[in-house]
This record gives C-alpha cells, sequence and structure tokens, in this order.
C-alpha cells in the first residue's frame, strides 16, 4: 500500500499579524499496512527526510493514496 506523508518545512517569523509563506513537503513511501506507516514514523520521532536528503521535515498528514 501507498501512503503520502505531508507537512511543513518552512515557514517565515510573523511580521504584522502576517504568517508568512509556507512551503509544504510530502513524500510517498510503500508500507503494508497504516499502523506500519504509523510506526515508522513513531520511530523518527516525527519527521522524515525529504527525496533530496537536504531537509527534514514534521509529518502532520499520512493518506492512503491508490
Amino acid at each position: 500500500m501507498k501512503f503520502k506523508f505531508k507537512g511543513i518545512n518552512y515557514y517565515e517569523d510573523s511580521e504584522n499579524n502576517y504568517v508568512g509563506a509556507v512551503n509544504t513537503c510530502s513524500i510517498v513511501k510503500e508500507f503494508a499496512d497504516f499502523q506500519a506507516a504509523i510506526d515508522y514514523v513513531a520511530d523518527h520521532k516525527g519527521f522524515l527526510i525529504a527525496e533530496d536528503g537536504k531537509t527534514a521535515f514534521n509529518v502532520l498528514t499520512i493518506t492512503e493514496i491508490d
């Protein structure tokens, strides 16, 4: 089963009540089931490394994809 992991990898400091631009990051990985995907993230303290290997992001959502 394929799962898409989404998170935020960058945000600007707020100025005048403006949150700033947000870049989202996502990775697709295969696991046997949903619980295995959750366990993988938990084992990595909630973080995944982006495909470029230069960015790690905190996983906010996991979605099963076709």
